[in-house]
């Protein structure tokens, strides 16, 4: 039982939700939102905020950004769209497919800044105990890579949905006495993964999914929980595998959390911003 608490903990510290403030005399107080599926960590969102901003915020002789930054971190992106809303932040932070697909049906808000050199990339999560079915997943991954599988379903999923498109729901096979493999998802983050009016859940994450399930021949069920709920499901053994976004900024990539281990990544993408459009 310690093991387990010590393992949600750590996996909680990973998956942060809330960091603290950056002061600076005479500031400028600038609240940013941010989603916590990133897994960013303090100093990586630091980075980022720094990056994206320079030359746009007002400085000081010694180059230093005369601004107070406070990084706030919200369970899904229906969160994150409401404290723009209200105006209890100023920017808020998601990957770029997210962003494009809020800008492709909301004329409220608009892209504050372009993509900087910040990619992320997903992949999946599982506990060190589960390396088997980690490297499978991993070897599906690499499969559907070489074959344009992965393509194609971001093609279906992302472009085509922020172009307009309706998205599909995802039907799951189902094979008699197969292993039943439980993953969580938030279901509040489209077009990569989320649950639909009818309760059907859509998304290019899962799509992802039923193709690995497919070629492993697994029942993959799905358990929808909150971002912040993720470490604990997985720890606990409630679900098998979670969605993990890393940074990853040229030859440096973030870790998975100790006693997890990440699968092999199956999309790159870039972080961007919005901001309520000036009217």
């Amino acid at each position: 039982m310690k093991k387990l608490i010590a393992l949600a903990l750590a996996l909680v510290m990973a998956l942060a939700l809330t960091v603290p403030a950056l002061a600076a005399e005479e500031p400028v107080m600038i609240t940013i939102g941010g989603l916590a599926h990133l897994g960013m960590d303090t100093e990586e969102m630091t980075d980022y905020i720094v990056e994206s901003r320079a030359g746009s915020t007002p400085e000081y002789a010694d180059g230093s950004v005369r601004s107070t930054r406070t990084r706030v971190y919200y369970n899904s992106l229906s969160e994150l769209l409401m404290a723009l809303d209200a105006g209890y932040i100023q920017h808020a932070v998601a990957d770029e497919p997210t962003v494009q697909y809020v800008l492709s049906r909301n004329d409220a808000y608009a892209e504050h800044h372009p993509p900087v050199d910040q990619q992320i990339e997903y992949s999946m999560l599982f506990l060190e105990g589960d390396a088997e079915l980690c490297e499978s997943f991993s070897d599906a991954i690499k499969a559907m890579k070489d074959d344009g599988t992965l393509d194609a379903l971001a093609a279906a999923h992302i472009d085509g949905v922020i172009a307009g498109e309706d998205p599909e729901a995802v039907a799951f096979p189902s094979f008699d006495g197969a292993e039943t493999v439980t993953v969580a998802v938030t279901g509040d983050l489209p077009p990569m993964d989320y649950v639909d009016d009818t309760g059907h859940a859509a998304g290019f994450n899962t799509a992802v999914l039923a193709e690995i399930g497919q070629r492993l021949e697994l029942n993959i069920e799905l358990i929808q929980v909150d971002s912040s709920a993720r470490a604990l499901a997985l720890a606990s053994g409630r679900a098998d595998v979670v969605f993990w976004v890393k940074k990853h900024v040229s030859s440096d990539k973030s870790e998975a959390p100790e006693g997890t281990m990440a699968s092999e990544p199956y999309y790159t993408t870039q972080l961007c911003d919005l901001a309520l459009n000036a009217q």
